[in-house]
């Protein structure tokens, strides 16, 4: 990860939400030195921490949503993320004559829906 990069999008990210740099660590799980030394200073950081600092500025925008309980099963920025997830819960037959089956293993249909801007 390009570290100015990652830089702009993480100021952008509290310019537009109105965050603190303490605020903005709590929301991604990581220490305030951290969020400091990227915006401050010119000092190292792991790829890693690149990675979640950038992760934490994502917006979910799609869920995966229950269809009878409305209970919410996965986030995902881009609809095909959701479709993704739900592909990758379905299980096949593990017989001969089974293996053209496919089963997903939840008890509710599941609805994709875009999620409103303010969540």
């Amino acid at each position: 990860m390009d570290r100015d990069s990652v830089r702009k999008i993480v100021q952008n990210y509290i310019d537009k939400n109105k965050l603190s740099n303490p605020e903005f660590s709590r929301k991604a799980k990581i220490n305030d030195r951290t969020v400091r030394r990227l915006l401050n200073s010119e000092e190292s950081i792991s790829d890693s921490n690149l990675k979640k600092l950038a992760s934490a500025c994502v917006q979910p925008k799609f869920a995966v949503v229950g269809f009878n309980s409305g209970k919410v099963y996965f986030r995902g920025e881009h609809h095909s993320d959701c479709t993704r997830w739900i592909n990758e819960q379905v299980r096949t037959g593990n017989t001969l004559h089974t293996s053209r089956r496919t089963y997903l293993d939840m008890n509710e249909p599941m609805l994709i829906q875009r999620l409103p801007e303010d969540s």
